[in-house]
């Protein structure tokens, strides 16, 4: 807070002839002495309150499929401000077992947990308790839509196992035959549906492509007692742009011209997924004994005329095997993967074919309508697969005339906040289960700062208590800064905690369990005032071993005022903080502030969310 010399001094004299009246306020005078005088003896440092807006609770859900998972205070319809309080992905099996640091004022509410997933709940609601998050009946659900059910993570998966099964550039063929062939017919076969569970929906998700043909594919459908009308020219009636999925895909760029950018790349179309729908755009209602066959249209360019074609229902025998691989994922969904060359010539010679051109999944809501059981599993060794878990996002406010009051508009540093953690689990993709505990790997940080008003230059760092002791520095405001706004982007980066693995092997020397470094307790951000290099922390938390604490009584230790209750800092949990205004004390510019405080947080749990009109 920086102001000429005569208007500092006239603001101290205020400050002081004001600070006795504002402290008798919202302290015990018996037993919590005012600023200055000897260390209090009666109530207990560690009984104090704590001053903490959020809390650390135990999230776990556990859905039939893979999903996105957001929670909400009320359902987002696109024109209410619905608040987001969590969002995570389960693992490939639909379970999620983790926590989460969740605002203080919502635990005894009603959330809004929406569902983002193949035959998931779309939306539920729940109750955050002291003992974490509880889901309510089914009843409240309500329609919501849904794309892909895969992460991109997960897509990159089926590739990787694609590609174990079937190395690039390798000859392939006694591999398939012994596995896909021998009269195994590929094409989706629903047959699992029941009385509860008629009908059901076909999507199709794209995986990835490496080839230099340009490849678009296109289903067909058709029963048992059709089956028989399908030969080349009706596979060729088909290739119509309602029957049309992906494509044309190419991954090489094919343009002759300089600089040429291969705008068929399929990078950008991975994950992509579409429902098999009727002309008008209703999803197709599929019965047992249907089929969803595939065709594949090959060419040297987009345009051109003599493609090669191939299908998924072309015959296999012993001695030949058709354009396509197949495999079970999890019992929930078909990987398809094709060739796009003639695996046999005109004269019946075999080419060296590595059956990986094209790939893409099929899946059904409900999962249980396919059931190919000549359909061999995907085999995939387990791995430890890379998560990045639900961010943990605020606002830091700082007071810097440590260790005295100030004017206490608590506006001196303030910064908005995002931490990512990224974790490690060890991941069985044939049964889509993930084994605990999740490492955590690194954690990537965002800050944001947006005011300065102090009177003197400070700089930001923070620690992660147990895992990253050391400081790491983000930014510093030097003395002659003009007070205000700050026009900062955001400062970005990564805290590497050094995890590595190969295969099931943990090669790492350190390994953190995520459940012992929730980050909304490790999380101990900090300023150090150029006036004094004081570190002025949250309530609570350890200052780093630098640190200067000669003189200081244990209120001010715990980085408290003497009343025992007001912080010198304080982390809000919203990016939507309204700073108060210069020379105002936060108890004016939020009058449930003063409240919540002498209440030891139990109520105006929101005050950050209630300004003074």
């Amino acid at each position: 807070m920086r102001k000429n010399f005569q208007l500092r001094n006239a603001l101290m004299l205020m400050g002081l002839a004001s600070m006795p009246l504002w402290f008798a306020s919202c302290s015990d005078e018996e037993n919590i002495p005012a600023p200055g005088t000897d260390e209090p003896t009666n109530p207990e440092i560690e009984a104090a309150f704590d001053f903490k807006m959020t809390k650390t609770l135990p999230v776990k859900v556990d859905y039939p499929a893979f999903a996105q998972i957001c929670v909400y205070d009320q359902v987002p319809d696109g024109t209410n401000n619905a608040r987001l309080l969590f969002k995570s992905f389960t693992g490939a099996n639909g379970s999620l077992e983790s926590a989460y640091t969740f605002p203080t004022a919502y635990i005894g509410k009603t959330v809004y947990v929406v569902a983002n997933g193949y035959n998931c709940p779309p939306v539920q609601e729940a109750t955050l308790t002291e003992n974490g998050l509880e889901i309510k009946a089914e009843s409240s659900r309500l329609a919501v839509e849904t794309e892909s059910e895969y992460s991109r993570q997960e897509i990159e998966n089926f590739w990787a196992g694609t590609l174990h099964v079937l190395p690039e550039d390798g000859d392939n063929l006694e591999y398939v035959k012994e596995n896909y062939t021998s009269g195994v017919n590929i094409d989706t076969h629903i047959s699992g549906l029941n009385e509860q569970y008629p009908t059901a929906q076909i999507n199709v998700t794209f995986v990835n492509m490496v080839a230099d043909n340009y490849n678009t594919l296109y289903y067909y459908t058709y029963t048992e007692e059709t089956k028989n009308q399908i030969n080349d020219a009706w596979i060729k009636r088909q290739m119509t742009r309602d029957h049309k999925l992906f494509g044309p895909y190419s991954s090489t760029d094919k343009g002759w011209w300089p600089g040429s950018q291969g705008e068929k790349h399929p990078n950008r179309h991975i994950n992509d997924a579409v429902t098999i729908c009727d002309s008008d755009g209703t999803p197709i209602e599929f019965k047992n004994g249907d089929y969803i066959g595939f065709i594949l249209k090959s060419g040297t360019s987009e345009n051109d005329r003599n493609p090669q074609i191939f299908y998924t229902s072309e015959e296999s025998t012993e001695e030949r095997v058709g354009q396509a691989a197949s495999f079970s994922y999890q019992r929930r969904a078909l990987v398809y993967t094709f060739e796009d060359q003639p695996v046999y010539d005109n004269r019946g010679n075999y080419n060296k074919s590595d059956f990986n051109d094209f790939c893409f999944v099929v899946t059904a809501n409900p999962n249980e309508a396919i059931d190919n059981p000549d359909i061999p599993d995907f085999p995939n060794p387990p791995f430890y697969l890379e998560e990045r878990q639900a961010a943990l996002e605020g606002t830091l406010l700082f007071e810097d005339n440590y260790p005295e009051a100030g004017d206490y508009d608590m506006n001196d540093f303030v910064t908005t906040y995002s931490l990512t953690p990224v974790t490690y689990v060890l991941y069985y993709p044939d049964s889509g289960t993930e084994v605990e505990p999740y490492y955590l790997g690194a954690v990537e940080y965002s800050f944001t700062p947006k005011w300065d008003g102090a009177w003197y230059g400070c700089s930001f760092s923070f620690m992660l208590d147990g895992l990253k002791n050391d400081p790491t520095h983000v930014y510093t405001m030097n003395a002659n800064q003009t007070m205000g706004a700050l026009s900062v982007e955001p400062i970005t980066g990564t805290i590497d905690l050094g995890f590595s693995s190969e295969g099931m092997t943990i090669t790492s020397s350190n390994t953190y369990d995520m459940a012992d470094y929730p980050l909304g307790e490790i999380f101990n951000p900090f300023i150090q005032p150029t006036s004094n290099n004081r570190e002025v922390h949250l309530p609570d938390y350890d200052p780093s071993a630098g640190a200067d604490l000669e003189g200081l009584t244990e209120w001010q230790k715990a980085y408290k005022l003497e009343d025992g209750k007001h912080p010198f800092a304080a982390n809000v949990p919203t990016l939507d903080y309204q700073i108060v205004t210069e020379q105002m004390k936060i108890d004016d510019f939020y009058p449930q502030y003063i409240d919540w405080v002498n209440s030891d947080g139990t109520t105006n749990t929101e005050w950050y969310l209630h300004p003074a009109q």
